[in-house]
């Protein structure tokens, strides 16, 4: 258990509708079942549940919204450019320095 990743194993004779207990949020959760990312439903106005076919199957439900990794790709290119911003201020007052003693 994570709070991101919940990792459930079903063994089922028959095929059957699995609720879960807990409260279903379309926007970023996705559901896969033995790796294939799969629909989940609503059930009961709140919970979720999966359709899951006879047999023995691991279900993940993760949290991956995209809007995260985007504001995380521009988190990164935001931070990269103050970094190369520091340094280019860096060079040019080193660059002034050397010339002033020259």
């Amino acid at each position: 258990y994570a709070p991101n990743e919940l990792i459930y194993e079903s063994n089922n004779p028959e095929n059957g509708l699995a609720v879960f207990s807990e409260i279903y949020y379309s926007k970023g959760w996705n559901a896969y079942l033995d790796g294939a990312k799969t629909e989940h439903l609503r059930v009961n106005y709140i919970l979720r549940a999966l359709p899951v076919p006879a047999g023995k199957h691991e279900i993940i439900f993760r949290f991956e919204p995209s809007v995260y990794y985007q504001t995380e790709k521009i988190a990164m290119a935001s931070s990269g450019l103050i970094l190369l911003l520091i340094i280019a201020f860096g060079l040019i007052n080193i660059l002034k320095f050397t010339k002033k003693e020259d």
